[in-house]
C-alpha cells in the first residue's frame, strides 16, 4: 500500500509539473503569425526551447482521427494542411477565423485565447493513407505543406492560457482524488476479475498480463504478454518429427494418457503432472511439445524460462500464478516451458544465499506443479540442455513424472530427418542419404536443417534452379571447418608445408583402414586460419556400437600427432611449424579423458576423474565447485600418465610415417597438384 500511495504522489507531481509548464509555454510560445495563402489562415508554432517539454508530454494532448480529417477536407472547413516529412503526422488548420482575429494574435493585443480552442488539429496516421489525403486535398484546392513538425511543433491552444491560470487552482484537488478512485476502482475489479463465479474467458490474458490495479496502470510493461503465447491448437503432430522411435514411444504413451484418462482412471493410473525434455540443442525437444498438444488436440501454452524471472519482486511467482491459471481456465491444456534451467536450478547455490526473486519463482512453481490447486488434465512439459543444474525438489515424481532423453539422432534417424527436410524440395536426382547420414555423424535435427538449407543456397547462388548434392558436401565443410578461401594466393613454400602437414595425418588414416575411413585432404585455407584439413571417420560398426577401445583411441591420438611428426620428419625438429597447435589441443584433450574418466591408465587404471559432482555448486565454476578432492600425488599422477600417452602416440607416429617416406611423399605430391584429394583417387594400401 505504501508503494502505491508513493506513485499517486509521483503521479500527482508529475501533472503538476506539466501544468506549470504549459502555462509558461502559451505565454511565450506563440510566434511565426501572420497572412499566409489567405487572409483566413494563420499557424502557431512551438519555439524550438519548447520542443522537448512537448515530446516528453505529448501524451497529454488530444489527437484527431483520419475518418474526421478526410470529412473535414471534402466539406471544405479545411484551410491548410502541415504534413510530416516522416509521412506520419499531420496538423490541419480550420477555414473559420477572419483576418481581423488574425491581426490581434499578431499585435498579442485583445486576443481571447479561448476562441481558438478546436481549430487546431493533430493527427499521427499511417503513411499508405498519404495519397488519399493528398487527392482529397487537391480536389478541394487545400494546400499542403511538408516540413519537419519536430522543430517547429503545431500545438492545440486547449482552451488557451486563461482556462489553465483560472483552473488550476480546482485541478490539482481533483486529479488527487481521481487517481484514489481509480486505485480503489481498479483494485475492486481485479478481485472481481480473477475471483467472480463461473468466470471462463475464451482467451485469458498469459503471463504477465494478471491485472494488479493500481500498480500496473504506471508499468505497462509488466502489463503485456511476455511469451505466454495461447493457441487453441497446435498443428504440429508425432508425423513432424523425425528421430529415435523410442522416444516417439513415449511421446505416444504420454499421448495416450491424455487421450484416455477415463481408462487409467478406472485402472488406478494418474495421468503424468510432468515431462522433462532433456538433451542436446536442436534435437527437437520443442517440437515433441508441440507436437504431444496437436495429438492431443489441447490448448498449448508456450513460455520461456527467462520470462519468468523480474527485476521486480514478486513479479515472477505471480506470473506462474497466473500461467497456471489460464491453463485452469482453458484445459485440457499442454504448458510447455523451454529452458526451464533458467528459473528452476538449483536453490542456495552461489556465494550470497540470499532469497532472491528466481527462488521466489520457484517455489511458486513448486507449489503449482504440485500443490493444493486441481491441475486435472495440464500437462507440464519442460525442456533443458542443463539437467544437472536443476533443482532436485522439481525433478521429483509428483512434479516431473517422466524424463526423456532426447539424444542426437543415430544414422536411421539422420536418415529420415534428411529425408523429412528434402521432401518438397527440387532436388536434382535422388541423392544418396545414406552417404548424406554418414557424413552428419554428431549433427543434431536442426544441424541437419541448417545445412540443407545452405546447400539450397549455394546452389541458387550458382544459378542452379535445383538443389545439387555437391553442395550438400561444400556446405558441410562450411560448418565443420568454416568457409574456405578458394581466392587466397598462398606461396609454394607454404602449400609444400600444408600438404606435408596433411599428408601425415592422410597416410595415417589409410594405414589404420580397420578403423578409420578416410574421406578427403586438402591444402585450401579456410578463414578459421587453417592452411588445410584432412576428413576422416571410425568405421560404422564402431560408431554405432560406440565401444571404443583403448587401442582405438590410442589410434586417434596417433592420427592426431601425424602433422607434426611429418613436419619433423621432413624439415627436421628444429624447424616445425604452429600447424599442430590445434592437433595437440585436441590429443591432449582426449588423453586426459582416458586417465581421467575411461581408466585406461597404468598406475591409474581404476581412477575416475568427477569433472562436475552431483552436489557440485552450479553458480561457482568448476574450479570452485569441486576443491581439492584429490591429493597433489593423484592430480600429479594423471598429468604424468596423459602426457606419456601423446608422447608415445607422437613416436610411434613418426616411426610409422619413417617407415612410409615415399608415400608420404607421393602423396603430399598429389595434395599440390590437386589441392583437394579424395579416397577415390588414392592408392597406396
Amino acid at each position: 500500500m505504501k508503494k502505491n500511495l508513493h506513485l499517486i504522489c509521483l503521479l500527482f507531481f508529475s501533472q503538476i509539473h506539466f501544468l506549470i509548464g504549459f502555462k509558461n509555454i502559451i505565454k511565450h510560445s506563440i510566434s511565426n503569425l501572420g497572412p499566409q495563402n489567405g487572409p483566413n489562415t494563420r499557424s502557431i508554432f512551438m519555439s524550438n526551447d519548447n520542443v522537448e517539454f512537448i515530446v516528453k508530454y505529448k501524451y497529454y494532448f488530444k489527437k484527431d482521427n483520419y475518418n474526421n480529417i478526410i470529412n473535414d477536407i471534402i466539406d471544405h472547413k479545411v484551410s491548410k494542411i502541415y504534413l510530416d516529412k516522416k509521412m506520419n503526422e499531420i496538423i490541419t488548420l480550420d477555414n473559420e477565423l477572419d483576418s481581423d482575429i488574425e491581426k490581434d494574435i499578431v499585435s498579442n493585443s485583445n486576443y481571447d485565447y479561448n476562441y481558438n480552442y478546436d481549430h487546431y488539429h493533430i493527427a499521427s496516421v499511417n503513411p499508405v493513407v498519404i495519397p488519399n489525403i493528398i487527392e482529397k486535398s487537391s480536389e478541394t484546392r487545400t494546400p499542403i505543406i511538408v516540413s519537419d513538425l519536430r522543430p517547429g511543433f503545431i500545438v492545440n491552444t486547449e482552451n488557451g492560457f486563461n482556462f489553465i491560470s483560472n483552473s488550476v487552482s480546482f485541478i490539482i484537488p481533483f486529479l488527487l482524488i481521481s487517481s484514489i478512485f481509480s486505485f480503489i476502482r481498479r483494485s475492486i475489479n481485479s478481485n472481481n476479475m480473477m475471483n467472480g463465479p463461473g468466470f471462463k474467458p475464451t482467451v485469458q490474458p498469459g503471463p504477465g498480463q494478471r491485472n494488479s490495479g493500481f500498480l500496473n496502470s504506471f508499468m505497462p510493461s509488466m502489463n503485456q504478454n511476455k511469451g505466454g503465447d495461447l493457441l487453441q491448437k497446435s498443428n504440429i503432430t508425432l508425423k513432424n518429427w523425425a528421430g529415435s522411435p523410442e522416444v516417439i514411444e513415449e511421446c505416444k504413451e504420454v499421448i495416450s494418457y491424455i487421450e484416455n484418462k477415463e481408462l487409467f482412471n478406472k485402472m488406478g493410473a494418474e495421468m503424468p503432472k510432468g515431462i522433462l525434455l532433456e538433451g542436446p540443442p536442436g534435437t527437437g525437444k520443442t517440437l515433441l511439445a508441440k507436437a504431444i498438444a496437436g495429438e492431443t488436440n489441447s490448448t498449448f501454452i508456450a513460455i520461456s524460462g527467462s520470462e519468468f524471472v523480474e527485476l521486480f519482486v514478486g513479479m515472477g511467482a505471480s506470473r506462474v500464478r497466473d500461467l497456471f491459471q489460464n491453463a485452469r481456465n482453458n484445459n485440457p491444456c499442454i504448458i510447455f516451458i523451454d529452458e526451464i534451467d533458467a528459473v528452476a536450478r538449483q536453490r542456495g547455490a552461489g556465494i550470497n544465499m540470499a532469497n532472491d526473486e528466481r527462488e521466489q519463482t520457484l517455489n511458486q512453481l513448486l507449489y503449482e506443479m504440485d500443490g493444493f490447486n486441481s491441475n486435472e488434465n495440464i500437462v507440464v512439459i519442460a525442456a533443458t540442455n542443463r539437467r544437472d543444474v536443476l533443482d532436485q525438489a522439481i525433478l521429483r515424481p509428483g512434479r516431473f513424472d517422466r524424463i526423456i532423453r532426447v539424444s542426437l539422432p543415430d544414422k536411421d534417424s539422420r536418415e529420415k530427418i534428411i529425408e523429412y527436410y528434402l521432401n518438397n524440395k527440387n532436388i536434382e536426382r535422388n541423392f544418396d542419404i545414406s552417404s548424406i547420414a554418414d557424413l552428419t555423424e554428431g549433427f543434431s535435427g536442426a544441424q541437419i536443417k541448417n545445412l540443407i538449407n545452405e546447400a539450397i543456397i549455394l546452389s541458387a547462388r550458382n544459378k542452379y534452379t535445383k538443389l545439387q548434392e555437391e553442395y550438400i558436401f561444400e556446405s558441410f565443410e562450411k560448418s565443420v571447418v568454416g568457409l574456405i578461401r578458394k581466392n587466397a594466393t598462398v606461396d609454394i613454400v607454404t602449400q609444400k608445408r600444408v600438404a606435408i602437414h596433411e599428408s601425415g595425418h592422410s597416410i595415417l588414416t589409410l594405414l589404420f583402414n580397420d578403423t578409420f575411413d578416410f574421406k578427403k585432404a586438402s591444402i585450401q585455407p579456410t578463414y578459421n586460419g587453417a592452411g588445410g584439413y584432412t576428413f576422416f571417420s571410425e568405421k560404422p560398426e564402431i560408431r554405432n556400437g560406440g565401444l571404443y577401445t583403448k587401442d582405438m583411441l590410442k589410434k586417434r591420438l596417433i592420427v592426431s600427432m601425424g602433422g607434426k611428426a611429418a613436419e619433423s620428419l621432413f624439415y627436421g625438429n628444429e624447424y616445425i611449424s604452429l600447424g599442430a597447435v590445434e592437433d595437440l589441443r585436441q590429443a591432449n584433450k582426449l588423453a586426459k579423458r582416458m586417465i581421467g574418466n575411461f581408466g585406461m591408465g597404468d598406475e591409474l587404471e581404476v581412477f575416475f576423474n568427477e569433472d562436475v559432482s552431483d552436489d557440485s555448486n552450479p553458480f561457482l565454476g568448476r574450479s570452485l565447485s569441486i576443491g581439492d578432492k584429490y591429493s597433489e600425488h593423484t592430480k600429479f599422477m594423471m598429468d604424468k600418465e596423459s602426457l606419456e600417452l601423446v608422447k608415445n602416440a607422437y613416436y610411434t607416429a613418426f616411426d610409422l610415417l619413417e617407415k612410409n617416406y615415399d608415400k608420404l611423399i607421393h602423396f603430399s605430391d598429389l595434395l599440390l597438384n590437386n589441392t583437394v584429394i579424395y579416397r577415390d583417387n588414392v592408392d597406396l594400401f
